[in-house]
């Protein structure tokens, strides 16, 4: 792991738009730019003395001094903002529960699906692995009523609607 001396030397970290600027380089032409690359899901990596690092945890060992235990959630769940506000510790219960709706939801309404062989909605939320069934309605709108209650009680401030 990198030190947090080191890092200093290297970048200097702009908790305002969340970059990570290059202040030491053994090539000149790369001082004063962006470090890092997005990965698939738009993570922004950046590669220290031969080690890949996410900048979300660089920003936090940048920002405490410690290293982050578990996850780093971000609030808005876009994973390219790294700003210092948009970053908080979290277990990987608390960053599954701040999930985008998926793709292939068609419903349009996070926690809801059409019940099969009639014209009715289920609410359901997954639970510490388990998933609970919050009942059956006949709009989508009151079945997601349903999940966002159950959601605000299991997962709080990471619970996410949409």
């Amino acid at each position: 792991m990198i030190s947090r001396r080191r890092l200093k030397e290297i970048f200097d970290y702009n908790p305002e738009t969340g970059e990570f600027i290059r202040i030491f380089s053994r090539r000149r032409d790369y001082i004063g730019t962006v470090a890092g690359q997005r990965n698939q899901k738009g993570k922004r990596q950046i590669r220290i003395d031969g080690k890949l690092y996410s900048a979300n945890r660089l920003a936090v060992f940048w920002m405490t001094g410690r290293w982050p235990k578990k996850f780093v959630d971000h609030k808005d769940v876009d994973n390219s903002n790294d700003r210092w506000s948009n970053l908080r510790h979290a277990t990987p219960k608390q960053n599954g529960a701040n999930q985008k709706l998926r793709s292939n939801n068609t419903t349009g309404f996070k926690g809801v699906s059409r019940t099969t062989g009639c014209d009715r909605f289920s609410a359901g939320i997954r639970v510490d692995g388990h998933r609970k069934h919050l009942g059956c309605f006949r709009t989508p709108e009151l079945a997601h009523e349903a999940y966002k209650r159950a959601a605000k009680k299991f997962f709080g401030k990471f619970a996410r609607f949409e």
